[in-house]
C-alpha cells in the first residue's frame, strides 16, 4: 500500500559514460496529484551494478533517454 503512487524512473542521458554511469540513472518518486509533474534530478542515483558486476540492473527503456547532459544526481565514481 505505501508504494501505491511510486514511480521508478531509469533514464540514461548524454553524461553516460563520461561523467556519470554509462548503464543510467535511476529517480524515485510519487504520482503527482495534479497535470504537472516536477523532476528533481539531483536524486539521480546509480544502480546497485555500477559498484558490484554481481547484480543484474534493469535497463532504462529507449524513450527514457535523455538527449541532454544531467549533470545533477550521483555521478561516475571511476574504478579503483
Amino acid at each position: 500500500p505505501e508504494y501505491i503512487d511510486y514511480l521508478f524512473l531509469p533514464f540514461t542521458d548524454l553524461s553516460g559514460g563520461e561523467g556519470s554511469y554509462a548503464g543510467g540513472r535511476f529517480l524515485d518518486a510519487r504520482i503527482p496529484k495534479g497535470a504537472t509533474m516536477i523532476i528533481d534530478f539531483n536524486k539521480a542515483y546509480n544502480p546497485y551494478c555500477a559498484y558490484n558486476s554481481r547484480y543484474s540492473c534493469e535497463i532504462p527503456p529507449l524513450e527514457n533517454h535523455l538527449e541532454v547532459r544531467i549533470e545533477a544526481g550521483v555521478k561516475d565514481f571511476g574504478k579503483h
